[in-house]
């Protein structure tokens, strides 16, 4: 994948636009993922795209010219999630996956409650224990040290990091 930027200077608080730019990423796709936790028992919401597949968080690819917030809010709606009460970290979290050369930007949002409606994007959607593994491989370790770092009042299941 290719990216465009414009180098941007400051001098004195003022910004001074650089020359046009790009670079290779080392990624085919950008997509952008809701980290759904429920403020009551820390709960998060898992989305089942395929039989006998593993779950993921809610989201998908980019469109032009989104940002990562828009892709999240318009995949929510695609999805069919209402969600109860939202309030939106202002953190995000950066994951990317090899298998798919996916580098994806996780929304955190914590709500009341959310719900589900039918979707033809999705198999199943449902409220994911924090000691269930039924992620794809390693989101759930990031899942959990994400609650770990940023929300500790909501992560519930202990942490287990494996060494090689």
């Amino acid at each position: 994948m290719k990216a465009q930027y414009t180098d941007v200077w400051f001098d004195q608080d003022r910004e001074i636009p650089g020359s046009e730019k790009s670079v290779n990423l080392p990624f085919r796709k950008i997509s952008a993922r809701a980290l759904i936790i429920k403020k009551k028992d820390g709960f998060i919401i898992g989305t089942l795209h395929r039989k006998n597949g593993k779950y993921a968080l809610p989201g998908g690819a980019l469109e032009n010219g989104e940002s990562t917030e828009q892709a999240v809010r318009r995949e929510l709606a695609e999805e069919n999630f209402k969600l109860i009460s939202p309030e939106w970290e202002t953190r995000v979290v950066v994951d990317y996956f090899d298998g798919y050369g996916e580098l994806s930007v996780w929304h955190i949002i914590i709500v009341d409650d959310v719900e589900i409606g039918f979707s033809e994007e999705n198999i199943k959607s449902r409220w994911v224990g924090q000691e269930e593994d039924v992620w794809y491989p390693f989101v759930h370790e990031r899942i959990l040290l994400t609650l770990n770092n940023y929300l500790q009042e909501l992560c519930k299941a202990k942490i287990e990091v494996h060494t090689i």
